[in-house]
C-alpha cells in the first residue's frame, strides 16, 4: 500500500548519487571553514532546488510547509517541523513529483531520529522503499536513493545484519543500470564494503575496496581529486586487516596529499576521508596529520546546525577521535578541554 502523502527526509542523500554532475566545493573553502550551514544552509534549502538532468517542470520547489519545516528545524522545535514535513508530502506524488515526495519523507525521518524515535524512521524508510519499487522500478535513481537512505539508518542504528542486504541491494541495481565501472556503482560498493568492515569480513570489504578503487579510476581517470575518497577507504581497510602495511602507507599518502592540494572534491565524501585519514595518521603516530584531519572533520561539523544529519550522526564520534588524537599527542585533560572549546567555538562562529 502506498505512503502516498507520508513524508520524511534529507535532501542532502539525493545528491549523493549524482555528485559528480553537481558543483564540487573546493577543498580551500572547507578548510578556511566557508562551509555552507546552519541558517544559510536551511535558506538554500527552502529555494529550487535544482537537480542536474531534470527538465524545469520537474525540479523540486521547496516552498510553503517544506520551508516552513526547516525553520522548525533551525530553532530545534522537532514536533512542528514533524508536522510540517509531514504537510509538504500531502503536496506531492511520487507518481508525477517524485523528487519531492523523497524530500519530504527523508525529512521526516530525520525529525524521527531527532526526536528519538529511531525504529519509527527505519518503518518509514522501509515503506519508502517498497512505494518506490511498486511504483517507480528496482532500477530508478529514486529509489537507490531510498535504498541507500534505508541502509545508513539501519546501519547507524546499529542493525547491521539488516543493513547488508538492503547496501548488496542497491549496489546490484547500480551495477544493472549503470554498469559495474561506473561511478554510482563504486560509491554503493565503497557503502557495502565499510559495512562488511564493521561485521568483521575483511577480506570481502577489501575485495570490494579494490574493485571500487579500480571502477573510479576507470570512470574518473588515476590522478582525479574524487579518488581521494576510494584511495583513502581502502588504505584505511588495509590498515584495520594489519596486512600490506607499505600498500597502505602508498596509499593513504597519496590520498592525503590530494587532500592538502587544491583540489575541487565532492562535498558530500569529504567528512568520511578525514574521519578515515584522523584515524589512521594517529593510529600510525603521524600525529601532525591526524591533528590536521581531526581538526579540519571537528569544525566542520561544529559548523552545522544542530539538526544537520551529518552533525546528528557523527559529531560525538569525531569529537571523540579528535580527542583521542590530542592525548596521543600529549595535552593534558585541561589543556584537551580549552583547545576543544576553541575549536568548537570558533567554528560556531563561522555559521
Amino acid at each position: 500500500m502506498l505512503m502516498g502523502k507520508r513524508s520524511f527526509g534529507m535532501p542532502f542523500l539525493r545528491f549523493d548519487l549524482i555528485k559528480m554532475v553537481g558543483a564540487s566545493l573546493c577543498l580551500t573553502a572547507w578548510l578556511l571553514l566557508k562551509v555552507p550551514s546552519g541558517a544559510a544552509e536551511l535558506n538554500r534549502e527552502s529555494r529550487l532546488t535544482q537537480l542536474p538532468g531534470l527538465p524545469e517542470a520537474e525540479q523540486p520547489v521547496r516552498g510553503g510547509a517544506f520551508a516552513r519545516g526547516l525553520s522548525a528545524l533551525q530553532v530545534r522545535d522537532y514536533s512542528e517541523a514533524l508536522v510540517q514535513f509531514e504537510g509538504a508530502a500531502a503536496g506531492a506524488r511520487i507518481e508525477s513529483t517524485p523528487h519531492c515526495w523523497l524530500s519530504a519523507q527523508f525529512q521526516t525521518c530525520h525529525v524521527l531520529n531527532l526526536l528519538g524515535r529511531r525504529a519509527d524512521a527505519i518503518r518509514r524508510a522501509r515503506a519508502v522503499v517498497a512505494d518506490c519499487e511498486e511504483v517507480l522500478g528496482a532500477e530508478d535513481p529514486i529509489t537507490s536513493d531510498a535504498l541507500h537512505h534505508l541502509a545508513t539508518l539501519l546501519k547507524h542504528n546499529g542493525s547491521l545484519a539488516e543493513a547488508e542486504p538492503v547496501y548488496a541491494r542497491n549496489l546490484a541495481g547500480l551495477v544493472d543500470k549503470h554498469g559495474a565501472d561506473s561511478l554510482f556503482a563504486a560509491r554503493a560498493r565503497t557503502r557495502l564494503a565499510n559495512l562488511l568492515m564493521l561485521v568483521g569480513r575483511m577480506d570481502e570489504a577489501e575485495d570490494h575496496h579494490r574493485k571500487a578503487l579500480a571502477a573510479a579510476q576507470t570512470s574518473l581517470g588515476d590522478e582525479h581529486a574524487d579518488n581521494c575518497f576510494f584511495l583513502t577507504h581502502l588504505a584505511y581497510c588495509l590498515h584495520i586487516i594489519g596486512r600490506k602495511k607499505t600498500e597502505a602507507g602508498s596509499l593513504m599518502g597519496k590520498a592525503y596529499g590530494m587532500l592538502q592540494q587544491d583540489h575541487q572534491l565532492d562535498a558530500s565524501s569529504l567528512g568520511s576521508i578525514l574521519r578515515r585519514q584522523a584515524e589512521f595518521f594517529r593510529d600510525t603516530r603521524q600525529l601532525e596529520k591526524a591533528r590536521l584531519a581531526g581538526r579540519q572533520c571537528l569544525t566542520r561539523l561544529a559548523a552545522m546546525d544542530e539538526a544537520h544529519r551529518d552533525r546528528f550522526f557523527y559529531y560525538d564520534k569525531v569529537r571523540e577521535l579528535y580527542q583521542s588524537i590530542l592525548e596521543a599527542d600529549g595535552l593534558k585533560p585541561g589543556q584537551i578541554k580549552i583547545h576543544l572549546a576553541e575549536v568548537e567555538n570558533g567554528a560556531r562562529e563561522e555559521r
